[in-house]
């Protein structure tokens, strides 16, 4: 599977990082995965790294996942969210998945930079 995904209780954040070409399917996995994690609490953050990710998803691929995430919003809830991306057309569909999976999140940001992502989780933020 080329998404990898650690789950830190100590700092309340899931670090999710895809390496590769990354195909809806493993989207789609990755979320049953973390539901189904004995170490999910509601309202952890979440920092997406998608520096090492090959692929650009079509428009509807993006859709398809936004759209899990959101419908999921009951059962799973996050904090807020850092995105970190290595490229103007995945920033581009970055924004259409935040725009559309908004209710699943307290707040979500898109970093070109890791460190200000993690800076910017690191910041108080709006709670639930």
């Amino acid at each position: 599977m080329t998404i990898r995904y650690q789950v830190d209780l100590s700092i309340g954040r899931i670090t999710t990082r895809a390496f590769g070409e990354v195909t809806i399917e493993e989207a789609l996995e990755h979320f049953d995965e973390i539901s189904a994690d004995p170490r999910y609490e509601p309202g952890l953050d979440v920092l997406l790294d998608l520096v090492d990710c090959k692929s650009l998803p079509m428009a509807d691929k993006v859709r398809v996942a936004s759209e899990r995430v959101a419908a999921d919003s009951s059962s799973l809830r996050f904090g807020r969210m850092a995105i970190v991306v290595p490229s103007d057309a995945l920033f581009g569909m970055l924004r259409m998945f935040h725009t559309l999976s908004e209710t699943a999140f307290n707040d979500a940001q898109i970093f070109r930079d890791r460190d200000q992502a993690l800076q910017w989780l690191a910041e108080p933020g709006p709670t639930a």
